[in-house]
């Protein structure tokens, strides 16, 4: 189980996930787990005057399911 202090709840594909941004040094990372911690995925967040919305996180895990469907 992963620990949900900080971090907000979308589900996707009918499976939940948790997500939250990391800032360091003028970085921003998007990090995504799995509830149950077989997927985790982080990517870099480039422009940081815009807000990570749940669409974003949506797109982020879209694009991980087809990467790893074709890849």
């Amino acid at each position: 189980m992963v620990s949900k202090k900080g971090k907000r709840k979308i589900v996707y594909d009918d499976r939940v996930y948790y997500w939250y941004v990391r800032v360091t040094e003028g970085s921003h990372r998007i990090h995504i787990i799995s509830e149950d911690k077989k997927i985790r995925i982080c990517s870099p967040f480039c422009d940081t005057e815009e807000s990570v919305t749940p669409a974003t996180v949506r797109g982020l895990l879209e694009k991980h399911f087809v990467e790893k469907e074709h890849g």
